[in-house]
């Protein structure tokens, strides 16, 4: 199988400085001229050196591929010093390839990962907040029962977006222990403009409830693992889906936010485990 060696060409505008970045390949076929393939973005020189006249640089860097075909003897020596602002790195990898085409594939890698690596744009995961969701983290911290800066599931006050694996990036929406583990989750389908999107995040959001006490560590378990759901827009038909579902992995209880009597007794169960008195209403959408 035939190799190609490859020597990574650098760009150093200044003689005293390090700065530099890579602007090239110099690829040696077996048997055939010497090739130099250029970055297509060249933008980063300029960026470096404002002044650079980047078709010259281009002229440049081609040239000193036929150079080199005419003199493969050069190589060892500009191995060893650069060639004015052009510099071919000393370290060698190998592209094997079969035909002309692996070949090619070979190189447009290598300029990609070496030469011209494009940024991921830096995308900050965020998870998905519904309005239920505030409307008990709001009540919870109304009420002072919200862990604050610093408090952890130790402090007897109750976590949002509890993790339960860090590992699998598995969390609950809140997370309470006394003597057991109260884990509450919610899903809010009034609000939800891709039915499907929806469906998928609360039986993600089911999945991790019903791992909730397997996840739990037994120094934590205590008095036991007791969750809860708590689902909004129960009157639509992927509420309705959600709620018999709810009821396989809620072994503590399924409430529905527009009853008022089922909002009463979840927040009562929180007073208790709080061992406190509930002193205000969740809003509702209604009453039953």
């Amino acid at each position: 199988m035939p190799r190609a060696i490859t020597h990574l060409i650098e760009y150093h505008p200044y003689r005293y400085r390090n700065e530099c970045c890579a602007v090239g390949l110099l690829v040696l076929v077996p048997g055939r001229e010497v090739q130099v393939h250029l970055a297509e973005n060249l933008r980063k020189v300029r960026a470096m050196h404002p002044a650079v006249q980047l078709d010259l640089l281009r002229d440049e860097l081609l040239a000193l591929g036929t150079k080199l075909t005419q003199e493969p003897e050069l190589l060892s020596f500009y191995l060893r010093a650069p060639v004015g602002p052009l510099k071919i790195s000393s370290s060698a990898g190998h592209i094997d390839y079969v035909q002309v085409d692996d070949l090619l594939a070979g190189i447009k890698w290598a300029l990609g990962y070496m030469v011209e690596p494009v940024r991921a744009p830096i995308q900050r995961e965020r998870p998905s907040v519904s309005r239920l969701y505030v409307e008990l983290k709001n009540y919870f911290s109304d009420m002072g029962w919200l862990a604050a800066l610093g408090h952890t599931i130790h402090d007897h006050r109750i976590i949002p977006r509890y993790s339960l694996s860090s590992e699998e990036a598995i969390n609950v929406d809140f997370a309470l222990r006394n003597t057991a583990m109260h884990y509450l989750q919610t899903a809010d389908f009034r609000t939800g403009s891709n039915p499907t999107q929806k469906r998928h995040e609360v039986q993600a959001k089911w999945f991790a409830l019903g791992l909730a006490g397997s996840l739990t560590p037994l120094d934590l378990v205590g008095g036991g693992v007791k969750t809860y759901a708590v689902i909004a827009g129960s009157d639509t038909e992927e509420g309705r889906k959600a709620i018999k579902v709810a009821h396989r992995v809620a072994r503590a209880g399924v409430f529905v936010s527009e009853s008022s009597t089922d909002m009463e007794e979840l927040l009562a169960i929180y007073a208790r485990a709080m061992k406190q008195e509930p002193m205000g209403r969740l809003p509702t959408d209604g009453a039953n």
